[in-house]
């Protein structure tokens, strides 16, 4: 009998309990995630992506063991490429952005349809997905490859996306570059503009689809630092690694097949974009993932598809085989402590990730150095004032600087509470007190209900004679 009676108000109590340390996970997944490299993120997570945009990073993760030849940032342990017929290209590790293989990196050429990335870039940085794009009457009488469109005819960004992306539609691009450059020759500037911003120094563009024009041309380098910047965008990746999509068009209905043939030769293919104009010749951006490793291969003015997907192949190869990403440095990490002007030891945060492109069975061993700035009031505690700066090198080279904070989020265990003011540990207290709640009400109820039994008197009678012996 004494074990019934005490079974509800336990079970009770402990349900609050759970619900209060369930707010409290919530609590500190949500103002205690360490967002990452998205690629890398990607990997890890094996996730599928959503067409919601996650926030792009305005700064990739800070990176050493590279050297610069003629601005190209190089691996820093270089190791003899194979030979390939197209006659340029670059093997980028997209979680670094370190160059493993170049070949004529920066000698211009024709982009072809690669040029379709940065028309897709700046239209995900300038609109969004539910956009209602209309063509115009120069859109629709685009050369193929295209939609078919009908003059007037409406589609989201989305949906033109798909298309611009997947089948490499000429009338889609000019449709969006219409939409959000005013003009062809508007949205050009914008993308020159882009380029710049982006470091794509040799490239420049006159038109949304590549079509020929002898003012129309980039480097390899350039692509790949325009393809590794698309590929920060979940949308983005969803549409280059989708092998088809229904097309319903007014005078068109198809279902488009990704034109990409590497997304079903080459194992863990990723995307993202292929081209070709008979003086381009064939053109190809490939992205591949294995395991935390994401590898992209640009390659220009090859004489055929055979050819280009072969050294693509050939390419992301030689990568995956000879080289990795190898993480120095997490943002979040405690890299130090520091004391405050109360003599408080705080633990100290790197803000950002330190990565490296180093040789498969060759980490490097960098070192670390904290260098300290005195901290004064709460106040600056508080408003999460950079506490030092990491420097972090590789023998031989310059190396880079990393602010840390005192109050960098960190992932902490799901019962450990942050250590941070009072109010900010709301969910345990509103927990405890609902269990409270909870207990209290359960055992007056056990006790009217014994009462009522022992008096044969109604619910209401017996809440009235609660102080009856």
């Amino acid at each position: 009998m004494n074990r019934q009676r005490w079974t509800a108000p336990l079970a009770a109590l402990a349900t609050a309990l759970v619900l209060s340390l369930g707010s409290r996970v919530a609590f500190a997944a949500e103002a205690n995630s360490i967002p990452s490299n998205p690629i890398a993120s990607n990997q890890a997570t094996g996730a599928d992506d959503t067409a919601a945009a996650a926030p792009i990073p305005e700064t990739y993760p800070e990176v050493i063991n590279e050297t610069s030849s003629a601005g190209v940032p190089m691996t820093a342990q270089p190791i003899p490429g194979p030979s390939i017929v197209s006659q340029a290209a670059v093997v980028m590790d997209l979680n670094t952005g370190t160059v493993v293989y170049a070949k004529d990196p920066l000698v211009e050429h024709y982009p072809a349809s690669l040029t379709k990335m940065m028309t897709a870039l700046l239209a995900l940085q300038d609109g969004h997905l539910t956009d209602k794009v209309t063509v115009s009457q120069d859109a629709a009488s685009q050369p193929p490859d295209k939609l078919y469109f009908v003059p007037g005819e409406e589609k989201t960004l989305e949906q033109m996306l798909y298309g611009l992306l997947l089948i490499s539609a000429n009338d889609a691009a000019v449709a969006i570059a219409e939409h959000y450059g005013g003009s062809v020759a508007g949205f050009a500037q914008m993308m020159n503009a882009e380029a710049k911003t982006l470091g794509a120094n040799h490239t420049h563009f006159d038109n949304p689809n590549g079509l020929p024009d002898p003012n129309h041309v980039t480097t390899a380098y350039d692509l790949a630092l325009i393809a590794r910047a698309a590929m920060q965008y979940p949308e983005f990746r969803k549409i280059v690694d989708t092998k088809s999509y229904a097309w319903h068009g007014e005078a068109w209905q198809s279902q488009l097949t990704n034109i990409n043939q590497m997304l079903y030769s080459y194992p863990g293919c990723i995307g993202i974009k292929t081209g070709f104009t008979s003086v381009a010749h064939e053109t190809l951006a490939v992205a591949a993932r294995r395991g935390h490793d994401t590898f992209l291969a640009v390659l220009l003015d090859a004489p055929t598809n055979y050819a280009i997907d072969h050294d693509a192949t050939t390419l992301l190869n030689f990568a995956f085989d000879h080289y990795h990403t190898q993480t120095v440095v997490h943002r979040g990490q405690v890299v130090g402590h520091v004391r405050s002007a109360t003599g408080a030891d705080l633990p100290l945060f790197a803000t950002t990730d330190v990565v490296a492109t180093v040789e498969n069975g060759h980490p490097i061993q960098p070192s670390e150095r904290l260098q300290l700035r005195p901290l004064t009031t709460a106040e600056e505690l508080a408003l999460h004032v950079h506490a030092a700066d990491l420097r972090v090198s590789v023998p031989g080279q310059a190396g880079v600087i990393v602010p840390v904070d005192t109050h960098v989020p960190m992932a902490t265990p799901a019962l450990a509470l942050p250590t941070t003011l009072w109010w900010r540990r709301w969910p345990l207290w509103s927990g405890m007190a609902a269990a409270a709640l909870v207990a209290g009400y359960v055992l007056r109820r056990r006790q009217v209900r014994r009462r009522r039994l022992r008096y044969g008197v109604s619910w209401d009678d017996a809440l009235i004679r609660r102080d009856t012996p």
